[in-house]
């Protein structure tokens, strides 16, 4: 049996080592960035970098998971949830590149897919393992059973959560690095659970974005694009999930929380009052239009997803 500090490093050099021959790649295609009309004027400079990275976290990944890690229920599960938004990412991701535009996939397109392969996802799970429907409560040392609310929840859990990293992807590194904060959280959240194998995923995608962020951060030489955004998000729900922690989501992973509905209260505002709260939503281009440099913004929203991590583990 391999080691986990072994396992762990793998995971952390297998991106670090092959991502500048991937970057070159994507720059030899042009597989670069297209910036979104909507987006602030302060990005168009990063138009062309390459993007499509998270297709170097998946596979990095998968080949960790089946040469590495012995077979876990929990950690198959996990690893479905990651590749199956993964690859929906990686569909609106290739239309972008193939038609030329800065929109794949229409809203309601990915929506449905998303949906659908969450129901897949939450049935199989309840159906193959002894999960159960229990939920822990933060701060109150107790569980609640959702029975047949079970499936929604999950359901939800794993949307919100894709979804909140994509939005969250909106400046150099700060995902990744607010996932690695996330991940490590996770991971010893299952450690104090006994749940070693979800500990174990945690930390492998934990080193896989560590690696990542290298060459992610600010000036990013690769973004992760929606294939990895989507990826993450999925990954992160799982360790949720398989630690019975969904609720805990809200508070360890409160930086993508905060960034989710400032873009819900902006277009509410807009439709309702018509009026804007936020110069721009998601709220790190708010930042951004107020003056703040995109390291300053990256870094204190870090700071931010540390301090709301520790509160989470406290909470158990």
């Amino acid at each position: 049996m391999v080691s986990w500090p072994l396992i762990v490093l793998v995971s952390f050099i297998i991106p670090f080592i092959t991502l500048p021959v991937f970057i070159k790649y994507l720059k030899k295609y042009n597989m670069g960035q297209r910036i979104r009309q909507e987006g602030p004027d302060l990005h168009q400079h990063k138009m062309g970098t390459p993007t499509m990275g998270g297709i170097v976290i998946m596979l990095t990944l998968i080949l960790v998971i089946i040469f590495l890690v012995p077979y876990n229920k929990y950690i198959i599960w996990s690893l479905i949830t990651t590749v199956g938004f993964g690859i929906i990412g990686l569909t609106d991701d290739l239309i972008k590149y193939f038609r030329k535009r800065s929109v794949g996939l229409l809203t309601m397109q990915k929506l449905f897919l998303q949906i659908a392969f969450a129901l897949i996802v939450a049935y199989c799970v309840q159906q193959s393992t002894d999960l159960g429907t229990e939920i822990y409560l933060p701060f109150l040392k107790n569980s609640i059973n959702l029975g047949r609310m079970f499936i929604p929840f999950i359901v939800l859990v794993l949307i919100s959560s894709v979804n909140a990293v994509n939005l969250t992807d909106g400046l150099d590194g700060l995902a990744t690095g607010l996932i690695f904060i996330a991940m490590i959280s996770f991971a010893l959240i299952a450690y104090i659970q006994n749940t070693w194998s979800v500990s174990l995923f945690a930390l492998i995608v934990a080193f896989i974005s560590l690696g990542f962020l290298i060459y992610n951060f600010y000036p990013a030489q690769i973004f992760l694009g929606d294939v990895g955004s989507l990826a993450l998000g999925g990954a992160l729900a799982s360790v949720a999930i398989f630690t019975k922690t969904e609720l805990f989501l809200l508070i360890i992973g409160g930086v993508f929380m905060l960034e989710t509905l400032s873009v819900i209260f902006q277009v509410t505002s807009v439709k309702l009052r018509r009026k804007i709260i936020f110069k721009m939503s998601p709220i790190h281009h708010h930042f951004e239009l107020c003056g703040w440099k995109e390291p300053k913004i990256i870094i204190r929203f870090w700071i931010a997803g540390a301090i709301l991590a520790l509160i989470g583990i406290a909470s158990i």
